[in-house]
């Protein structure tokens, strides 16, 4: 919009005996400058009426400008067009108060690369960043004029506040994570934090820390809120800053029991920005979280969001996203079909690509077959778990030798996958039933009951009780074939499925013993994931033990220790270097021999699901990072 400012002299009459004064003409309009960037007309009316300021004044000095293959978080895009504003972009979970795609989608990282990787790291929250030779000092400048959801400036007053006045302060801090300690590791120094000017920060170690800067990207879908927190609004609820009355007011007044559990309820960080509760939380994301009600997520879009496309208009192009929460999985893909959802991909199951492509013949739908960032559906045994007899069971590694040579995988990639997918590299894929039976002859399970079942060691039957959640469509009927399989093994084996957020529970207090979860295998070689470490679903007690550097927990045995020796040095290393590599691969040598966890198929397609309409959606490469490049889709009109 051009703003004109037209400026009118007043002539008085002139008196009789005074000369005659020329007069005055009035001033030629005065253009105000042209805008460089473009908003979207959901926001025309807010600009109008001043609620907003314009967009040139809401975007930093040097925004992220988005393109294809350059620093688009997806590498593998048709000619990324430039898009057209408006619409709403509608999900379905079956998890309520939560949709793992929107979070992907929202997430943003301090550093980001192209493609769900570590190659071609870029700035992304923080405009640019430094290394020193001996990867011990990191420098990042801010961008400048960056605003948080309300319009405040971002600056390192937000990193000084996350760091100083939570992540090291006495009431809030449970302990700094490994990721600020030299070289990764829970026992290392402390990083130096040092705040150079407004803009600008230095983090610095004690020792070589080359897998920092994966730590801030993608990494276990962090986010960057550990480094920025809008100090501005937190304040209200910290112990520094507020009156002391004035917090126990607020804690009393939520039913909290502490200033620390009313600090956790009001800070939104890593991946809670999507609950409900944390709607209208200051953020630095496409879409702000304005939910108001259960069963029906909502979020618009954020006016200060800091990436703009080629042609310098203001992402995202989608005005809104809407989830509606639904019974299961099932339901959700239903919606699908029915012409009610416009994305979806943690939820798809190659299962159902029949009725996906009669989707698609109606005109409802597109989908691609597109890379899985995960091994789906990998089998896992708890080896903590409270009981002596079958702890004996399936810490003998010639068991698990035996219960992995009994499953059939070419059936399972065959009946579950459609063909789409391999034997898995990462643990033996050979099936010999045969064999397997000869192994738990050999390890003294030769004794059956009275129905044929094995027994364990103390005489009695043993059983392997499979407890699973709905969290994808193939988990049941995996599930069902793995059970067909130990039995015929002479193993008895039950199934349960149980609600996915009390199969959370039961993981997380260790009393699951067998259960099903993906592993996020193919993200190891770039040190993006770490489900080869110990966790809850399959050893907790040795995850305590790691996490406190032997302080809690049990000590694992000789091999699981050399594994955790193995990620800290890959952590320190600087990635794709010599080290690196070599460390990577005694790492999956480890698993290969030990047989931790029971991979069931390696490469597997992924079905990416989008609204007919969508544009600049992936074509190639990992099906999840569809859902980083969401800010870049857009419905198109024609």
């Amino acid at each position: 919009m051009t703003l004109s400012v037209v400026l009118l002299a007043a002539c008085a009459a002139p008196e009789a005996a005074a000369p005659p004064e020329e007069a005055e003409e009035p001033a030629a309009e005065v253009a105000a400058p042209e805008s460089k960037y473009s908003q979207s007309p959901y926001l025309d009316e807010q600009v109008a009426s001043g609620a907003l300021p314009p967009v040139d004044e809401r975007l930093p000095t040097n925004p992220l400008v988005v393109t294809a293959g350059v620093i688009s978080e997806v590498s593998d895009l048709p000619d990324l067009e430039i898009g057209e504003y408006g619409g709403v972009m509608r999900f379905a979970s079956s998890r309520p108060d939560d949709n793992p795609d929107i979070f992907i989608m929202i997430n943003e990282n301090v550093l980001a690369a192209p493609g769900i990787g570590i190659t071609g790291i870029y700035g992304n929250v923080v405009e640019s960043y430094e290394v020193n030779d001996d990867n011990t000092v990191f420098s990042f400048n801010l961008r400048e004029g960056l605003k948080w959801s309300d319009g405040e400036p971002v600056t390192t007053a937000d990193v000084r506040f996350a760091h100083e006045d939570v992540l090291l302060h006495e009431t809030y801090s449970t302990g700094l994570p490994s990721k600020f300690r030299s070289a990764g590791n829970p026992d290392g120094d402390p990083m130096i934090l040092e705040i150079l000017d407004d803009y600008t920060f230095r983090i610095t170690f004690a020792e070589q820390y080359g897998g920092f800067l994966r730590e801030l990207s993608i990494k276990g879908w962090q986010t960057y809120a550990d480094l920025f927190k809008p100090a501005h609004h937190l304040k209200s609820v910290h112990v520094d800053y507020a009156e002391a009355d004035d917090i126990q007011a607020m804690v009393d007044e939520k039913g909290l029991d502490s200033p620390l559990a009313l600090f956790a309820a009001v800070d939104c960080g890593r991946r809670v920005q999507v609950q409900q509760r944390c709607a209208e939380f200051l953020g630095l994301y496409s879409w702000i979280n304005v939910t108001e009600e259960k069963g029906f997520m909502k979020y618009v879009r954020n006016p200060y969001y800091f990436k703009v496309d080629a042609a310098g208009n203001q992402l995202p192009y989608i005005d809104e996203v809407v989830n509606v929460t639904v019974a299961d999985t099932d339901a959700v893909n239903i919606k699908v079909f029915a012409d009610e959802v416009d994305m979806l991909r943690e939820d798809t199951a190659l299962l159902k690509l029949p009725l996906y492509q009669e989707a698609k013949e109606k005109g409802y739908i597109n989908f691609v077959i597109l890379d899985n960032h995960v091994d789906p559906t990998a089998f896992w045994l708890n080896y903590n778990y409270d009981d002596p007899v079958w702890r004996e069971v399936v810490n003998n590694v010639e068991f698990r030798r035996a219960l992995n040579m009994s499953i059939n995988r070419a059936e399972i990639i065959e009946v579950i996958y459609y063909g789409f997918g391999s034997l898995p590299e990462l643990v033996p894929g050979e099936y010999d039933l045969a064999q397997a039976q000869e192994i738990l002859d050999s390890i003294g399970m030769d004794q059956r009951d009275s129905d044929g079942w094995r027994l364990g060691p103390d005489g009695n039957t043993f059983v392997i009780p499979i407890e699973h959640a709905d969290h994808a469509p193939d988990f049941a009927p995996v599930a069902e074939l793995l059970a067909e399989y130990f039995r015929a093994a002479g193993i008895k084996t039950t199934l349960k499925k149980i609600e996915p957020a009390l199969w959370g529970q039961r993981v997380n207090a260790g009393e699951m013993q067998a259960t099903l979860i993906w592993s996020v295998q193919p993200m190891w070689r770039n040190g993006t994931w770490t489900d080869y470490l110990p966790q809850n679903y399959w050893a907790p007690e040795w995850k305590k033990w790691m996490d406190s550097n032997g302080e809690l927990g049990e000590e694992p045995p000789a091999a699981v220790q050399r594994l955790i020796e193995v990620h800290l040095g890959r952590v320190a290393a600087v990635p794709a270097s010599e080290e690196d590599l070599a460390l990577t691969e005694e790492q999956y040598q480890l698993r290969h021999d030990n047989v931790w966890i029971f991979n069931l198929a390696e490469k597997v397609g992924y079905v990416l699901v989008t609204d007919a309409a969508m544009r600049n959606v992936p074509i190639a490469g990992q099906a999840i990072a569809g859902n980083n490049s969401g800010e870049q889709m857009f419905y198109a009109s024609e």
